[in-house]
């Protein structure tokens, strides 16, 4: 068994159907939907879920373009039932996946929703597809289980909306949390756009009680007197939670990373056909090689990391 080996993020596909500037390389936009194939994905789970994965997150790209998306999801509840399974998505196709997606075993989705305005949304995301998202999570608060927002704060961009998502959130019943801009290949922890968890926190007109959780999570909950819902603050860049981390995470290509941040990897579906006993030996290097220090030490030359839209952020 290894301990640090408890949660696997797949990123089923590197094209979305929108055009987040954070997430994707400047200039660089690919809404074809080429997938892998299903049966790497699924021998991929068989030996990861034999040395320790117990929960599994879909993300991209967007996972809702995956085509069998509801039956990776039936495979892994088939081969273990007490495997949580969730997915992070932007939510433009909820409305129409969200029953079926539950029907299959989804447990969780967290939505990504950076901005309660549609004129905001376009200049974000390059796609005039607020309504849709805003159907897909009243979708999804029908059938799925566990539902999320996610929200990436941007100075100088959504900054000043903070406690209307909270209200927004508050409103619908649902747990909110704000993530710190990240450093990429394509930007820089002392971006401009770069926030802190805790300035917006700060700013926020609330008595934030700090919540119990599990060390190994990326979140920092708080309720408040007069919310009904908890409030998350993930902060990778101003308060690393990195030594506590039991994730890795698979890309469509088949590579295998043991950090969002971390230039090492192998390709998991190639070393599957020299067998599971080999590959097993590859991902407990991988997992020891992990430094924990995440990007608390990165510089502004990051150019061997891949994407978000590769790597599912």
């Amino acid at each position: 068994m290894i301990n640090r080996l408890k949660y696997l993020r797949v990123s089923l596909l590197n094209s979305c159907n929108l055009n987040c500037f954070y997430c994707r390389p400047p200039q660089e936009y690919n809404e074809q939907h080429h997938s892998t194939n299903y049966d790497k994905f699924t021998s991929s789970f068989k030996l990861l879920h034999s040395l320790g994965v117990g929960k599994i997150r879909f993300t991209g790209g967007e996972p809702t373009l995956y085509k069998k998306l509801p039956d990776l999801i039936r495979f892994v509840k088939k081969l273990d039932s007490s495997i949580f399974t969730g997915i992070t998505t932007n939510g433009v196709l909820m409305r129409q996946k969200a029953r079926m997606l539950a029907d299959a075993g989804l447990d969780s989705v967290n939505l990504s929703v950076d901005t309660l305005q549609k004129d905001k949304f376009y200049k974000i995301t390059g796609r005039n597809r607020w309504q849709d998202v805003y159907e897909g999570i009243l979708e999804s608060i029908k059938y799925i289980p566990k539902v999320k927002i996610n929200t990436v704060m941007i100075r100088n961009v959504n900054d000043n909306e903070a406690e209307n998502l909270i209200l927004f959130a508050n409103k619908l019943k649902i747990d909110i949390r704000f993530i710190e801009y990240m450093p990429t290949k394509h930007n820089s922890k002392n971006s401009d756009e770069y926030i802190s968890g805790d300035e917006i926190m700060n700013r926020l007109p609330y008595t934030f009680m700090r919540l119990k959780s599990d060390k190994s999570d990326a979140s920092r909950y708080y309720a408040a007197p007069d919310l009904d819902i908890k409030v998350g603050f993930i902060n990778p860049v101003s308060h690393s939670f990195c030594s506590n981390c039991n994730r890795i995470r698979l890309t469509s290509d088949g590579q295998l990373f043991g950090c969002l941040f971390s230039g090492t990897s192998f390709n998991l579906f190639n070393s599957l056909q020299d067998g599971y006993d080999e590959t097993s030996v590859k991902v407990h290097e991988l997992i020891q090689s992990k430094t924990y220090s995440g990007c608390s030490l990165l510089d502004n030359n990051m150019s061997h990391l891949p994407s978000f839209i590769n790597i599912g952020g």
